[in-house]
């Protein structure tokens, strides 16, 4: 028989159980303009009216439903972190819109202010300045700084007049998904200027993903990336004011800065002309051992890619560049600047590109691919490689380099002077599915077109072997994901495809999913499919 008593502990210690359970489990908060925050906000029914409500009362694994409508200056800031296991969320309710904006100009700076904040989901949230710079209404749409583990997806992001639309400060594990960000900055500050970037990733911020956005007009940079074992991939740059200033106008696209960055099947088109630049290139690859590949990088009013050494950016070193298609630039392909007697430029490969109908506008450089020697340096070239391109103009002869201290030459004229760095590359006009390409898919090459099952591999093998870990020529074309990602998918020689789970980039090893064996001087590439990899950014299908 059970003791009164006992049974007063055993009751006691089953509420203390049960109330312990209430208090962490995860709270449901609802917040709208038609609110009133002397509500309890626990159903739609009975919302707060303000964020600000909300942002004190969240804890781990608590969500915020914003129900459509305009939220004036008042930001998303929460008052603590979630967690791994806990994030805090901010969603839109069901298929409502909710918008967060000011009734003046500037009277928002950070719409989603995450600084210091790290497990913070944001989902589904508009951001809108109304107008554009200089009498937008928001600064800045999402500020993170000295945080982590954060989540921006699905968001509309209109008319912010600061410097930056999305910026990482010292920030790591951040994923802007899904986004559509439009009009950040000034395209003329009265002075012949222009200022914002639409996305700014700095040098102390690292391991983000930047997935399935479209980002267009930003006055200055639509991306910048300066941090590290960043990923990029899937997004749409696109630079083109000219609906808002006429015919040409515009700005650059991305600059990629940092080192050990991957930027993949984007589609970067239409950098036009800024206040200070009559045309800009589709993009920038600098810094150290980013790999470019699987883009169309199409109609930039400059040069596709330019990659420099100069001041700011003292270094283009062993950057790969391979597998892109880049198609009715008005300028080169591909363009190296050297200003510092060529030591900053060093090592790049540029391999299995499509390189067609380029220098479409006129007066720009006679060549496909150009070297710009301010310093004159010795080598010329700076030890780039350039090779298995499938390059013509509009026509199968209409192919030059251009060399600045030795003029323009013709393909084969490169490939005798410089046959250690120009080499295997293929005079031919590919066919894609698509007369008139513009989207990723319509690049894919047709039936019967060259390219296909002409690409070289990318490295080989140093010695034979078996196991899981493979010593490789170069392992600087490949990546394991950097946590954020799938590693890529390998196949040595025509054998079956592997996984790479690791990535040496000192000693040119990569670790794969399973056992394998290996012969001295295997061929390596990225996955394929026919009897070798094509050239340019789609593999066709069989």
């Amino acid at each position: 028989m059970i003791s009164p008593r006992s049974a007063c502990i055993a009751f006691a210690s089953f509420v203390a159980i049960a109330l312990a359970a209430t208090a962490i489990w995860p709270a449901e908060y609802y917040v709208s303009p038609a609110g009133d925050d002397a509500n309890d906000g626990r159903s739609p029914s009975s919302p707060w009216r303000t964020i600000a409500k909300a942002n004190v009362a969240v804890a781990p694994g608590d969500t915020v439903y914003l129900r459509g409508g305009r939220y004036e200056n008042d930001p998303i800031r929460p008052a603590r972190s979630g967690t791994s296991s806990a994030p805090i969320r901010y969603a839109a309710y069901r298929n409502e819109t909710p918008v967060l904006t000011s009734d003046r100009a500037g009277g928002l700076d950070h719409a989603i202010d995450l600084t210091s904040r790290s497990y913070i989901v944001v989902d589904g949230i508009w951001v809108d300045g109304v107008e554009p710079s200089p009498a937008s209404r928001v600064d800045h749409f999402v500020t993170i700084i000295d945080g982590s583990h954060n989540t921006i997806r699905n968001g509309r992001f209109r008319y912010a007049t600061g410097w930056h639309g999305i910026r990482l400060k010292r920030s790591h594990h951040i994923e802007l998904l899904d986004n559509v960000i439009d009009v950040v900055g000034i395209y003329d500050d009265g002075n012949g200027q222009d200022w914002g970037d639409s996305i700014q990733i700095d040098g102390e911020s690292h391991h983000n993903l930047v997935e399935g956005n479209v980002v267009t007009r930003g006055a200055h940079n639509l991306l910048q990336v300066k941090g590290e074992h960043n990923v990029i991939r899937n997004n749409v740059f696109d630079n083109d004011w000219s609906d808002i200033l006429g015919p040409g106008k515009g700005g650059r696209n991305l600059a990629l800065m940092g080192r050990h960055n991957v930027f993949e099947r984007n589609v970067v088109r239409h950098a036009m002309g800024s206040t200070d630049r009559a045309r800009n290139a589709g993009m920038k690859v600098e810094g150290r051992r980013n790999i470019v590949r699987r883009n169309v990088i199409v109609a930039n009013s400059n040069e596709g890619i330019t990659t420099q050494s100069r001041g700011g950016q003292k270094w283009a070193h062993y950057n790969r560049i391979y597998h892109n298609t880049l198609y009715a630039n008005g300028g080169p392909a591909w363009g190296l600047v050297f200003y510092d007697g060529g030591h900053g430029v060093t090592g790049n490969v540029f391999k299995n590109n499509i390189v067609y109908a380029n220098r479409a506008a006129a007066g720009v450089a006679d060549g496909d691919i150009v070297f710009q020697l301010k310093a004159n340096p010795s080598g010329a070239i700076g030890e780039s490689i350039i090779e298995n391109n499938l390059i013509a103009g509009r026509a199968r002869s209409d192919v030059a380099f251009d060399v600045r201290s030795d003029d323009v030459m013709s393909l084969a004229e490169a490939e005798k002077k410089y046959p250690r760095y120009v080499r295997g590359n293929i005079q031919g006009v590919p066919k894609f599915v698509v007369t008139e390409p513009r989207s990723l898919e319509d690049f894919a090459l047709a039936p019967g077109s060259r390219g296909i099952d002409e690409g070289a591999p990318l490295t080989r093998t140093r010695g034979a072997g078996s196991g899981r870990t493979i010593p490789l020529e170069d392992a600087g074309y490949f990546t394991d994901g950097f946590s954020l990602v799938d590693g890529d998918r390998i196949r040595i020689g025509n054998e079956a495809p592997l996984t790479v789970v690791a990535v040496d980039y000192e000693a040119h090893t990569v670790t794969v999913d399973r056992d394998t064996r290996w012969t001295n001087g295997a061929p390596v590439s990225l996955d394929f499919t026919g009897a070798a990899p094509d050239i340019g950014a789609i593999e066709a299908a069989d």
